[in-house]
């Protein structure tokens, strides 16, 4: 027997079958299965390719971000320092003064102050940095110098602030009779001051512009100095500090760098080494932090709160979103103060830390007397608005305009540039109705008299900062926007070259599967006929073919191996053996002898 498996010999049709399989894929043409070719390469390089192109995609933002915080901190060497010590920017300020048309008629009871706006008085400002110095904490200090330089041709026609006058509070004069006050009638206070005041002083002066702003000399400071808590200087000016020349008059602040942590950079860490002010009721109050406005942290977002501090203001502000604005092809977000900025407790409970006693309490003002060396003055936004009606109703004059007397900040929020601003507030002075003072005992109440508005701010960065701020900004946007468009074309291609592959396949297949079907009915009719043949001639020397011979000897050698008679061995064995004699019995097998054992039945020995 044979030692192969007759499960592992392939029947005659699965022989034909694989020889007509071959064929069969041998049908299509050479240029069909070239071109399935490059269309598979095609797709393979379609796919690494369209790879490649996503994590270049999902990759690039992490990877500018890093780059561009590098770049924003400030060190020695970098060139963001250089910007930030002198920046090449132009701020302006504006001033317009409320001109008091009617003073007399006030400070006598008989009429409320009439009020007539005038300017703006424009001038252009120069930030210099002093005393820089680094330190180990990852914090700088510094002081900054502002130098004023009148523009006429920014400011009102007509208009000059050395040869205009302007008439308004005596602020040193109120000033005085508020802090005495709470003097008895008897006080020497009292009758040297109605003196003193009365000798050509009364509460509203007529001054030039220039003077009520950067200083005159004032002889009522040089009596005060008898007086407890005098006024650390000889000269009045409503902007006397903003404009000092002297280093010891300057605030020192000190913010970080963004070493270690860039996401703090340009924050405020203490002023004059001090994190608390020390003015209010509470801590959270007199907290040192945010920014000095000339810039903010990177990466804002429009759901974050920015704080704005201001030494002149005594507090931080809180700044949220309002818009998104474009500057010079920049875009940025506007942010603008918070609506309970200058809101009473009594609206907001969280804002009883800024009410110490004997403050003027109402929504939208503040008080600032408490950090103002006791002068009564009061903050609040240009011409009141979004304050109680009571105090815009108490003067005439007054047309509060959001577009015109608002306050906002448009920051650019990748770098945290500020892109323009526009930094505006009211100075008021609280005018009380004291009975012991001769000239404020006619007011018919206590009021609140504007005295001017300002606005400082920022129109435009130059095109030298707007060219570097585009780099970190609009060229990765370009690049990541250019990424985005060879990823979509390269899905875009991907996916018809897939469609195409698909469809030859498909055709491919289908008439792969035509022929195959063909082929396995003919066989299927050739082996029929062939077996009909067998049946009929069996003993045929050979078939018609050389695949049936080759066929039919495969069968008849497996047939064999499994132990199965040949037809021609039946044949023979029965031609050869002859049968028994009848009334004989037939041996039941067959000895190991030879054939002279066996006798002729005629024999003369008889039968054994």
């Amino acid at each position: 027997m044979t030692d192969y498996s007759p499960e592992l010999i392939p029947s005659c049709k699965e022989t034909q079958l694989i020889r007509f399989q071959s064929k069969v894929e041998a049908l299509v043409p050479p240029a069909r299965r070239h071109s399935m070719r490059i269309i598979n390469l095609a797709l393979l390089v379609m796919c690494i390719l369209s790879g490649l192109a996503g994590l270049a995609y999902l990759g690039f933002d992490p990877l500018v971000r890093s780059i561009v915080l590098k770049k924003l901190v400030l060190s020695n060497t970098s060139e963001t320092f250089h910007i930030w010590e002198d920046p090449p920017i132009s701020p302006h300020f504006k001033v317009y003064f409320f001109n008091l048309s009617n003073p007399e008629e006030v400070f006598s009871g008989k009429e409320k102050p009439h009020l007539v706006e005038i300017g703006p008085y424009t001038y252009k400002q120069k930030w210099l940095k002093q005393n820089v110095t680094w330190h180990s904490n990852g914090t700088i200090s510094y002081k900054t110098r502002k130098i004023f330089t009148y523009s006429p041709e920014d400011s009102c026609a007509g208009c000059s602030d050395t040869s205009d006058n302007i008439t308004t509070l005596n602020v040193p004069a109120i000033t005085a009779y508020f802090m005495n006050r709470d003097a008895s009638w008897y006080n020497p206070i009292v009758p040297a001051l109605n003196w003193g005041l009365g000798l050509g002083y009364k509460p509203y002066l007529t001054r030039p512009v220039f003077e009520m702003m950067w200083g005159y000399d004032e002889p009522l400071f040089s009596m005060a100095q008898f007086l407890p808590n005098p006024p650390p200087f000889q000269k009045f000016g409503l902007f006397l500090q903003r404009n000092a020349s002297e280093e010891s008059q300057l605030g020192e602040y000190s913010m970080y760098t963004g070493e270690g942590d860039p996401y703090r950079l340009a924050t405020i860490h203490s002023y004059n080494n001090k994190k608390e002010m020390g003015f209010w009721n509470e801590s959270r109050c007199n907290k040192v932090h945010g920014s000095d406005g000339a810039s903010f942290n990177p990466y804002i977002k429009k759901e974050d709160t920015l704080w704005f501090f201001n030494d002149q203001l005594c507090r931080a502000l809180p700044l949220v979103y309002d818009r998104t604005v474009d500057q010079d092809g920049l875009p940025g977000l506007r942010f603008v103060p918070r609506e309970d900025v200058f809101m009473s407790s009594k609206s907001y409970p969280q804002n009883a830390c800024y009410e110490r006693e004997n403050s003027l309490v109402g929504d939208g003002i503040f008080d600032v007397t408490v950090c103002q060396f006791d002068a009564p003055i009061i903050l609040s936004w240009p011409h009141f608005l979004g304050a109680e009606q009571r105090f815009s109703q108490a003067v005439t004059g007054l047309s509060p305009d959001k577009e015109k007397h608002g306050f906002w900040f448009d920051i650019q929020e990748v770098t945290g540039t500020t892109l323009s601003a526009k930094a505006r507030f009211q100075i008021n002075m609280m005018v009380p109705k004291l009975d012991i003072y001769t000239d404020l005992s006619k007011i018919n109440s206590t009021m609140v008299v504007p005295i001017l508005w300002m606005e400082e701010g920022i129109d435009e960065l130059g095109p030298d900062l707007v060219g570097v701020l585009k780099q970190a900004v609009i060229d990765p946007q370009n690049w990541r926007h250019y990424i985005l468009l060879v990823f979509l074309g390269l899905v875009i291609t991907l996916m018809l070259l897939s469609v195409v592959a698909l469809f030859r396949c498909i055709l491919n297949r289908t008439k792969v599967e035509r022929v195959r079907e063909q082929v396995e009915n003919m066989i299927h009719n050739q082996l029929q006929h062939e077996n009909n043949s067998q049946l009929i001639q069996p003993m045929l020397g050979g078939l018609d073919s050389s695949d049936s011979s080759r066929c039919t000897t495969a069968t008849h050698s497996r047939t064999s191996s499994e132990g199965v008679t040949p037809a021609y061995a039946v044949v023979n064995q029965a031609v050869n053996v002859n049968p028994a004699p009848s009334g004989l019995e037939r041996p039941t097998s067959l000895l190991p002898t030879s054939v002279s054992t066996f006798k002729p039945a005629n024999s003369s020995e008889g039968i054994v």
